[in-house]
């Protein structure tokens, strides 16, 4: 039987979270990570990175990082006092590649490599120079060295073939083969461990990284012997960046409103990364288009008219929400324009009411995503620090992410429920510190940290 339609009031119980609801969730992802460290072969993955930069490095090393929705390769040249300067190149992710074949997939990489090695600047800057290339990879592998990956299953929405089960390097170094590119591949990242490495090169004080973009992860460090489920050789580095996959976690502690089940019960792949599916950028505006469908049908909003093209799925992006969320006038411009342009809404049929139902709406999920990420901020300082409301040191939390640095006013609310987590008025010793580039970035430091 179908749930029924939540009014606005009953839509904030669910979505809006107090101190004791943001403390039980805390708790929920604390057991998620001793049970992945434990046995969990999904979740709190080894990364092998036993290493952090001192801010002092220098030289200039290559990145590559296959993200969501683009691909970027870099030069990144270290210099020094935790500067750096990036030439890179960034090329959307076409979906024919992301439903097609690896060796497709792979060749495009390389093509776009090669179109970087070419350009004059990066030229002049690697000329008779031995090439080191650090790999940031998006997506769940299963590692067992620093340089070796057996892709997992994939999210945000790739399906391609000879792709899973198989070594992200391997397939890597055969198209650089094809396409004679001479590059050494000393070590393979996800985006969040090569993000904490990149702050870590301006801050040794960073010890937990999260992206919030068009999907969300975190990274942080461990020691090494409380990783149970995987036996080190003898002498192993005493402590590791750790990827937490934390987009799987929650099924068993976090609440889901009726539109999360819907969109859960309508994707590729139901049950399966419950924590991103109500916090990234890829899901935040189909659960305000899931929401505004039910409310026209069953709380005669538009006057139970919908707004023609909003019956598409992930016709409505997080992109419209932003844009509607920034504007906070009486009579918003964003907000009509996104109705009536993109969907077709005559101005006529929109009443206030109705703008003022669809702004919270959006208002709703956007909030409870940031709220949702802070809770991650904060359950992986306690993991490692202890109660976050004693910490004495400081300790700053790198975030990077398309949501995170673009979606209105994210990160003060982000901030805001850290701050109540912490029971302080003000960012103190623990902070939220943006950061952009930082799985390209990362992956070339961790390339020169691992290149001889």
């Amino acid at each position: 039987m179908d749930e029924p339609t939540p009014s606005l009031v009953e839509l904030e119980k669910q979505t809006a979270f107090g101190k004791r609801e943001l403390e039980e969730i805390l708790n929920g992802f604390s057991r998620s990570f001793r049970h992945g460290l434990d046995k969990d072969e999904n979740t709190m993955i080894p990364s092998f990175v036993c290493r952090l930069p001192t801010g002092t490095e220098t030289g200039t090393y290559l990145a590559l990082d296959l993200g969501g929705t683009n691909l970027r390769v870099a030069a990144v040249t270290l210099l020094g006092d935790g500067k750096t300067e990036i030439e890179h190149k960034q090329y959307p992710i076409p979906e024919e590649l992301k439903n097609g074949d690896a060796e497709s997939l792979f060749n495009w990489i390389a093509d776009g490599t090669k179109s970087l090695l070419d350009l004059p600047g990066v030229k002049a800057k690697i000329a008779d120079k031995e090439l080191y290339m650090g790999v940031t990879f998006s997506f769940p592998i299963k590692q067992t060295n620093i340089d070796k990956g057996k892709v997992m299953k994939m999210g945000k929405s790739f399906n391609v073939s000879g792709l899973v089960d198989h070594d992200v390097i391997e397939l890597l170094r055969d198209a650089f083969d094809r396409q004679e590119i001479k590059v050494n591949i000393p070590a393979i990242v996800n985006d969040t461990v090569g993000t904490l490495v990149a702050h870590a090169y301006k801050d040794q004080n960073t010890i937990v990284s999260i992206i919030v973009g068009t999907g969300t992860n975190a990274a942080c460090i461990v020691e090494s012997r409380e990783i149970k489920k995987h036996v080190f050789k003898p002498n192993f580095p005493q402590t590791m960046i750790v990827n937490t996959e934390i987009s799987l976690m929650g099924s068993d502690f976090l609440k889901r409103t009726k539109y999360d089940k819907i969109l859960d019960s309508q994707s590729s792949s139901p049950g399966f990364q419950p924590f991103e599916k109500m916090v990234s950028g890829l899901y935040l505006g189909e659960l305000v288009r899931l929401t505004i469908v039910d409310y026209v049908k069953n709380l005669n909003l538009f006057g139970g008219v919908l707004p023609g093209g909003m019956e598409v799925p992930y016709s409505f992006t997080s992109i419209q929400m932003s844009n509607i969320e920034s504007d906070k006038s009486s009579n918003p411009e964003n907000l009509v324009k996104v109705l009536t342009e993109d969907f077709k809404l005559p101005k006529d049929s929109l009443s206030n009411e109705d703008m003022l139902k669809v702004r919270e709406l959006v208002k709703r999920y956007s909030h409870r995503s940031a709220q949702l990420s802070a809770v991650v901020a904060a359950s992986l300082i306690k993991f490692q620090c202890g109660d976050i409301k004693e910490i004495e040191r400081e300790v700053r939390i790198a975030v990077d992410g398309s949501v995170y640095h673009h979606f209105n006013k994210y990160s003060f609310w982000m901030a805001k429920t850290l701050r109540e987590i912490q029971d302080v008025k003000e960012d103190k010793k623990v902070k939220l510190v943006g950061i952009k580039n930082g799985g390209c970035i990362g992956a070339a430091i961790i390339a020169m940290l691992y290149s001889h």
